[in-house]
C-alpha cells in the first residue's frame, strides 16, 4: 500500500498476526490495508506453554517459507491470547483456555527467535480493533463488540479510543450477574460467567440436553447427547424443530437482556455481534433488539443499533495485526 508522506511515499510495512484461541491457533500475513495471505492453522497445543510457544513459532515459520518475496517488508508479530496480560510487558499472567499457561513469557521467544517487536492483545480487544478497523464498527466513536461462542467477550472502543482497562480486560461481559438465586449460582461452572453460561454455546448445549427427555420427537435425539453442538441447535431450529425453537428463542432474550445492560450503562452508537453464536444469530435479531429495548435505558436504546460481524474467522488475525500498528505508530 502507498501512503503519501509530504512529498514522498513509502511503502507501509506488514504484520505477521496470530490468533490464538482455546481450540485453534491461526498465523497469516497482514498487509497494511487489511488483506491477509498466507493463512494457516492449527489445533491449538494444550501440552503447556513450552509447546505452544513452539506452535506459534513453527506457524509463523511456514508463513515465511512460503510468502511472496516480493511482498512488503515486516514490522512486527502481533498476537490475540485469550489472557490476562501484564501491562507493559505483554506477559501472559493467566490463559484458562490453554492449559498450564500462568506466568509466561510468549513475547521474549518469538522476539528473540524472529528479531521483529511482538505486541500482544486480549483477544476480545483484538476481535473489537479488527471491526473498528474493517468491520461493522468502521467509521463509529462509540461502540461495544460482543463476541458470543464457546464463551462471550469484546471489547469497547468509547469516544474514539479502546478502552482497555486497568487489568486489560475491559468487555469482559460473560461476567454479567443477573440474580443471587443460589440454585442458578449452583448450577455454572464457576470458571466462566453468568450471561456465558446461559447465553454462549456449551448454554445453549446444555439447554437443549435438558429438553430432549420431555421431547423424544426432536430431530435432535438422534443425535448422541455428548456431541451435541450448539451449531446444530441452530440448525435444527432453522428446519422448524419446536425444542431447538424453543431454546434458539430463549438464547435471543438472554443476549437481548446482556445488551440492554451494555446499552444503559455505556450509551454506544452500536453493538457488533461476532462469534459463531453472535452470527449464527442474524435472523434473531428482531427478537433480540425487542428484550434489548424493553430493559435498556430508553433513550439510550433508540440511539444504539445492533450490527452482526461480517469479518468471520479473520477478525482476531485482523485485530492482533492492527493491534501492533496501533503500538508501533503506524
Amino acid at each position: 500500500m502507498q501512503v503519501k508522506i509530504g512529498e514522498s511515499t513509502r511503502v507501509q510495512p506488514n504484520i505477521l498476526a496470530v490468533d490464538v484461541g482455546g481450540s485453534k491457533v491461526a498465523a497469516a500475513l497482514v498487509t497494511a490495508d487489511g488483506v491477509v495471505h498466507h493463512r494457516v492453522q492449527a489445533p491449538t497445543s494444550q501440552r503447556g506453554p513450552v509447546e505452544g510457544i513452539d506452535q506459534i513459532a513453527a506457524l509463523l515459520q511456514k508463513i515465511l517459507e512460503i510468502k511472496d518475496p516480493s511482498t512488503n517488508e515486516i514490522a512486527a508479530i502481533g498476537l490475540g491470547v485469550p489472557a490476562v496480560l501484564e501491562e507493559g510487558t505483554d506477559r501472559v499472567i493467566w490463559a484458562p483456555n490453554l492449559a498450564g499457561w500462568r506466568n509466561v513469557d510468549l513475547r521474549g521467544p518469538l522476539q528473540a527467535r524472529f528479531g521483529w517487536p511482538v505486541y500482544l492483545e486480549y483477544d476480545g480487544h483484538a476481535a473489537t480493533l479488527a471491526e473498528w478497523w474493517l468491520g461493522a464498527g468502521k467509521n463509529l466513536h462509540s461502540f461495544v463488540n460482543v463476541i458470543i461462542g464457546t464463551g462471550i467477550g469484546g471489547g469497547m472502543v468509547l469516544d474514539g479510543r479502546l478502552v482497555r482497562g486497568v487489568n486489560r480486560l475491559a468487555g469482559a461481559a460473560g461476567w454479567f450477574a443477573f440474580t443471587t438465586d443460589p440454585a442458578v449460582a449452583e448450577e455454572r461452572d464457576r470458571s466462566v460467567g453468568a450471561w456465558e453460561a446461559k447465553a454462549a454455546g456449551p448454554g445453549i448445549v446444555s439447554r437443549a440436553r435438558a429438553l430432549l427427555a420431555s421431547a423424544p420427537d426432536s430431530t435432535l435425539a438422534r443425535v448422541d447427547e455428548e456431541a451435541l453442538t450448539a451449531e446444530q441447535v441452530f440448525a435444527a431450529a432453522q428446519q422448524g424443530d419446536e425444542l431447538a425453537r424453543s431454546v434458539i428463542e430463549e438464547t435471543a432474550e438472554w443476549i437481548g437482556l446482556g445488551l440492554a445492560n451494555i446499552v444503559s450503562l455505556v450509551n454506544p452508537q452500536a453493538i457488533v455481534l461476532g462469534g459463531g453464536v453472535g452470527v449464527a444469530c442474524a435472523p434473531l435479531l428482531p427478537r433480540i433488539l425487542d428484550t434489548m429495548k424493553q430493559w435498556a435505558q430508553p433513550w439510550s436504546a433508540r440511539s444504539c443499533c445492533v450490527a452482526i460481524s461480517a469479518l468471520g474467522a479473520d477478525a482476531g488475525l485482523l485485530g492482533a495485526a492492527y493491534g501492533a500498528r496501533l503500538r508501533l505508530g503506524l
